[in-house]
C-alpha cells in the first residue's frame, strides 16, 4: 500500500508541475520595411540625381522621408549615383539607406538598402527599372530613371 501511495503522489506531482519548453522562443522579422512613392532620377542637363521615398516599418511610428541630391560624375550619364551611407538624408535619425548602381552597361541590377535602428533590408532593383533615355549628343542630355513599381516591400534582411 506504501508503494501504491508513493506512486500516485509522484504523478500528483507530474499532473501540476509547469510544462518544460524544450523548444526556442519564436523568432519575430523586423519588416517588411514598406517602401512608397520611390522616385530616382538624374537631372537633365546635368550629372546630378535626386532621389526621394518615404519608408515604414513595424517599428516605426510616423513615417520616415528620406531624400539626396547628389552627383552621378562626369561620365554619369547612363546610371544613376551612389548613395553611401549618410549621403541620403532621412527625417528620422533611426533610418539611414543606400543606393548602389554599378556604372557598367550589363545587366548588372541596382542595390538599394534601408537600415532601420541598426537592422538591414535589401532589395534588388532589375536593370530594366532603371530607364535610359538618349537625347542627343551631350551625355548630360540623356534621362536617367527609376522606372520600375514606386511601392514595394522590403522583406530581405541581414547585418
Amino acid at each position: 500500500m506504501k508503494f501504491f501511495t508513493s506512486s500516485i503522489l509522484l504523478l500528483a506531482s507530474f499532473t501540476s508541475a509547469n510544462p518544460v519548453i524544450t523548444h526556442s522562443p519564436r523568432q519575430t522579422t523586423p519588416g517588411p520595411y514598406k517602401i512608397s512613392n520611390f522616385f530616382a532620377s538624374k537631372t537633365h542637363l546635368s550629372g546630378y540625381c535626386s532621389f526621394e521615398f518615404q519608408v515604414t516599418s513595424p517599428t516605426l511610428t510616423t513615417p520616415a522621408t528620406c531624400t539626396a541630391y547628389l552627383d552621378s560624375g562626369f561620365s554619369g550619364s547612363w546610371w544613376l549615383a551612389s548613395v553611401w551611407p549618410g549621403a541620403g538624408k532621412c527625417d528620422n535619425a533611426a533610418v539611414d539607406w543606400t543606393f548602389y548602381q554599378q556604372q557598367a552597361f550589363d545587366d548588372t541590377p541596382a542595390n538599394f538598402s534601408v537600415t532601420i535602428d541598426g537592422v538591414e533590408g535589401r532589395y534588388t532593383i532589375p536593370k530594366e527599372d532603371i530607364s535610359v533615355s538618349v537625347n542627343g549628343n551631350s551625355p548630360f542630355d540623356d534621362d536617367v530613371y527609376y522606372s520600375g513599381p514606386r511601392d514595394f516591400e522590403i522583406v530581405e534582411f541581414g547585418n
